[in-house]
């Protein structure tokens, strides 16, 4: 007999400065953020001023259901963190920073290993979809190879945007396990 468990364990992955700490702030109804000042970089310290430096966590409920959000840090110095953040998650939400063709592309090689962890059910989040000339989510899935029902604007300080992201990837699991995570 199996255990039934009200509760999902969601990544929040991207590449350096996507929005994945506002992002949890912005959804949680607790957190904790493991942000830390100064960068380790000169390129770094131009983009923002602090980076997360273990894991930021939050906490929220989702029709229900208790998610608990881990979020990742974006530095690929930091990379075995990704790992074992990723282990017993049931689901993540990549998000890609959108202001400029460069980071999509760069954010590939991110996304490429995330899908090396497993076969995980997954939404990828076009951030800051707010400020002009982004790129658009279609672009992001020809460009990821995958469906343009996979891919979302997402605007990460805007909590109905995130919410609506987090929504999805609920969905998402819920439609493709067999477990019984839920009631």
């Amino acid at each position: 007999m199996s255990t039934r468990r009200n509760y999902l364990k969601i990544l929040v992955s991207g590449p350096y400065a996507s929005g994945k700490t506002t992002f949890v702030k912005t959804v949680a109804t607790s957190s904790l953020l493991t942000t830390e000042v100064p960068v380790s970089t000169l390129y770094e310290s131009q983009v923002k001023q602090y980076t997360t430096i273990a894991f930021d966590y939050g906490k929220t409920n989702v029709d229900g259901v208790d998610v608990y959000l881990f979020g990742t840090p974006g530095q690929t110095r930091l990379q075995f963190m990704w790992r074992v953040l990723s282990a017993g998650m049931h689901g993540y939400i990549f998000i890609v920073d959108g202001t400029s063709m460069l980071h999509v592309l760069r954010s590939r090689a991110v996304y490429e290993y995330m899908k090396s962890l497993g076969d995980y059910p997954h939404v990828v989040a076009v951030s800051k979809q707010d400020l002009p000339n982004s790129v658009k989510p279609s672009i992001v899935a020809q460009l990821f190879g995958i469906s343009p029902g996979s891919v979302m604007p997402l605007v990460t300080h805007d909590r109905s945007s995130a919410l609506t992201v987090l929504k999805r990837i609920v969905e998402i699991v819920r439609e493709s396990t067999d477990q019984p995570f839920f009631k």
